[in-house]
């Protein structure tokens, strides 16, 4: 499963102006910090005009394109187009300021433009080696293109700088679960929850770290914590359910799993683990599934279409469910 690498962090620049220029600046990042960006915004572009020099009040301005609302799609690509701009202006004017080189960074990391973003954070970092955030968002652009080793590196040498930050030890906690080091996962999963012992996503990485080390017990016991801290967790009762049918507790797990499609009905896992879950017993229930799953994942559509298949014969309906749930006797 595909997890999502953490938020990136933006910094907003701190700069010296020249006399006349000072209380534009000062008055911009008021509005900024009261969340009034459309009048920040007027205020760098007229700094802008009186000095078309000043670095700092393009990287500002450009930090405000993204923080803009934005009705669609197109919209927000303008924006972004809009923010580029101004970031690669404001190191055409100062290159050596390496927050102007982050924030570019992590806009590409935003854009999906992530060997940008990687050249970017790498000129951040060379200006400023212990530059905390560079150094987190250079790891998730490396988690992104599949670099889990260099991401790995990045956040242990993020680490060394902070140990407070919750982010730190979530990203790294995921980027050793890709790497197969489930024990140091766990470990970093452990350590978050004391940070931020109400937040119910640890327990459910850590859950998924057991599930790995073979652990079910520890697991199921964090995803009930998972759930009584944030009762709508569609997937901590996905991972519920694929637990207790393991355990032999099917009535239970498949309403764990019709809780987690009321919660997130357009989760496409949930369909399919349902389906494999019902393919011996109720073969008609579990094409009534793969259908559904096949509609919303039109990508793996020949995956579905061969489990829907499988659901005409004896044989193939308990080929599906050894395939999911008894790989190794299948092979």
């Amino acid at each position: 499963m595909k997890k999502i690498v953490g938020v990136i962090a933006v910094a907003l620049l701190l700069a010296a102006c020249g006399n006349g220029e000072k209380r534009l600046f000062k008055q911009a990042q008021l509005a900024t910090s009261k969340g009034n960006y459309t009048q920040a915004m007027q205020l760098y572009s007229r700094l802008i005009k009186q000095d078309p020099q000043n670095a700092s009040a393009y990287a500002n301005r450009g930090i405000l394109w993204e923080r803009l609302p934005f009705k669609d799609a197109k919209e927000r690509a303008k924006n972004r187009a809009y923010a580029e701009q101004d970031y690669l202006k404001a190191i055409e004017l100062n290159p050596n300021i390496p927050e102007t080189y982050n924030n570019l960074g992590a806009l590409y990391i935003d854009m999906g433009r992530y060997s940008q973003a990687v050249y970017q954070l790498t000129d951040a970092i060379i200006r400023k080696p212990n530059y905390f955030t560079a150094l987190m968002n250079r790891a998730i652009a490396y988690s992104k293109m599949g670099r889990s080793a260099d991401a790995l590196a990045d956040f242990n040498s993020a680490f060394k700088i902070r140990q407070d930050e919750p982010l730190l030890f979530l990203n790294r906690g995921l980027t050793y679960f890709s790497l197969g080091k489930y024990e140091l996962a766990a470990d970093d999963y452990t350590y978050l929850i004391s940070l931020t012992p109400d937040d119910a996503r640890p327990y459910l990485e850590r859950a998924r770290a057991f599930i790995k080390m073979g652990y079910p017990s520890n697991a199921y016991a964090d995803l009930e914590e998972a759930v009584t801290i944030k009762p709508t967790y569609a997937l901590a009762y996905y991972y519920m359910g694929d637990l207790m049918y393991r355990k032999g507790e099917t009535d239970y797990a498949l309403g764990l799993l019709v809780k987690s499609k009321e919660l997130a009905s357009q989760y496409v896992p949930t369909y399919d683990l349902m389906g494999d879950m019902l393919a011996v017993e109720d073969p008609v229930a579990a094409t009534a599934n793969y259908l559904v799953a096949k509609k919303l994942d039109p990508a793996n559509a020949a995956k579905y279409e061969r489990k829907i298949q499988l659901m005409r014969t004896e044989a193939g309906r308990e080929r599906v469910l050894a395939e999911r749930f008894f790989p190794k006797e299948n092979n």
